[in-house]
């Protein structure tokens, strides 16, 4: 009978597969299945996100609904004294190669003047830190403008953090009763403002801020607060991708969503000095970006 017993067990279930007994039975954690799940998750993140970079980057589909000129060469620009945050940085190293391009008089902060040792002669140096508002209101004393290209310094560690909204709050404090025209910001593509309608691009700059550069979105999200309750006429020119390139066409610029996934240093420079006489975004923050040359177009050159 317990031979009899021993085979009706070893006899396979009709509609159930056999288990060899070489095999082993793995038992599944809970945690694995989780870490599987998000693993896929992250991979179809990423394959949307170059898909969206791809797109962007390759685009040459229609203008956004607002360009912005560059002024016409040979045109003579009105004359100005900057006074210029950032200066060492790369748009900022831009800006003051531009602004001295059209003789206009320049005043620039800077914590290493060592840093600008090539514009010895041509520009005013006030060492000093934008975290303090005595050198803030040493460097516009006799400007007309002010351009902040400032970013985090790593070195800088803790002290970095919301080194915008500090700068920015100075300067609006030091511009009070001074005949001071307009504050131009170099700001990010991910700061949210009353009207944006950010399509896919738009939409995914903003994302990928919010998951990599969470300390510098906040930072520049104040900072358009702060601009935003003053009474000054201030400009914020939303970048995203910031190549380090010479300007080749004038830049892009939309009010509505980011034009581009990229913008060259050299183009957000021209249209930021050409919008002190241009003043077509006067307390606003049009996005900015790049025209992409087309595969013929750099197979020619």
């Amino acid at each position: 009978m317990r031979q009899l017993s021993r085979k009706k067990e070893d006899q396979p279930v009709k509609g159930r597969p056999m288990l060899s007994t070489d095999t082993a039975v793995t038992k599944h954690h809970p945690g694995q299945a989780t870490a599987r799940r998000l693993r896929r998750t992250l991979q179809l993140m990423v394959a949307s996100v170059c898909a969206c970079l791809l797109l962007a980057c390759a685009s040459s589909g229609p203008l956004p609904p607002t360009t912005a000129a560059a002024a016409p060469k040979g045109e003579e620009h009105a004359h100005h004294t900057v006074a210029l945050l950032g200066a060492s940085g790369m748009v900022g190293e831009y800006l003051l190669r531009e602004a001295l391009a059209r003789e206009y008089t320049v005043r620039v902060l800077a914590r290493t003047p060592a840093k600008l040792a090539e514009f010895a002669g041509r520009i005013t140096i006030i060492q000093g830190d934008a975290r303090d508002p005595a050198a803030i209101a040493q460097l516009v004393q006799g400007s007309d403008v002010v351009i902040s290209a400032l970013g985090p310094v790593k070195s800088d560690g803790e002290a970095a953090r919301f080194i915008n909204t500090t700068a920015t709050g100075n300067v609006l404090q030091a511009m009070q009763g001074k005949p001071i025209s307009q504050y131009m910001v170099v700001s990010g593509a991910a700061v949210v403002m009353p009207g944006d309608e950010r399509d896919l691009l738009g939409w995914w700059i903003r994302t990928l801020a919010q998951v990599g550069l969470r300390d510098e979105l906040e930072d520049k999200q104040a900072e358009y607060e702060l601009l935003a309750a003053s009474q000054v006429d201030w400009m914020l020119v939303r970048c995203p991708l910031i190549d380090p390139q010479p300007a080749r066409w004038p830049a892009l610029a939309s009010t509505r969503t980011p034009p581009a996934f990229r913008v060259r240093a050299g183009e957000v420079a021209q249209f930021m000095l050409d919008q002190i006489d241009a003043r077509q975004f006067v307390r606003a923050g049009p996005f900015v970006g790049s025209r992409q040359a087309l595969p013929t177009q750099r197979a020619a050159e």
